[in-house]
């Protein structure tokens, strides 16, 4: 997703999202500083939610829940992670309150962690 997310912000000229920072910072009640504690809070959530994630497709996988449609249907649990936390903690906002292209930029890079987690998911378990 990080990979995906580098190219599009090179066409787009889209900044890096604070938000994963600042949920992160509002869930453990810190203060991250702008900069580079700001950029350690997002690495860390970032990473932390994707890894988290990628452990229920793991189970999902486990389970015999394999396959296209399960990253399909994984895409949809990698988006609720995301929108619970950062609505529940009040620094984000609905997705269809936004602009309809950047709902389509996050889908977009949903859909690419979604798919590449299920693709490897589905190949490493058995």
């Amino acid at each position: 997703m990080t990979v995906s997310e580098k190219i599009e912000q090179f066409f787009t000229n889209r900044p890096n999202s604070n938000v994963p920072g600042y949920t992160l910072a509002k869930l453990i009640g810190a203060r991250p500083l702008p900069g580079k504690d700001l950029w350690n809070f997002n690495m860390a959530m970032h990473y932390g939610q994707g890894a988290a994630a990628a452990v229920i497709r793991g189970v999902m996988s486990y389970s015999g829940v394999r396959g296209p449609f399960a990253d399909f249907m994984f895409m949809g649990v990698r988006l609720l992670i995301d929108q619970t936390l950062e609505n529940w903690t009040g620094v984000g906002s609905p997705p269809w309150t936004w602009p309809v292209d950047e709902q389509v930029v996050d889908l977009l890079h949903k859909f690419v962690f979604a798919f590449v987690t299920g693709y490897l998911a589905d190949r490493w378990i058995q």
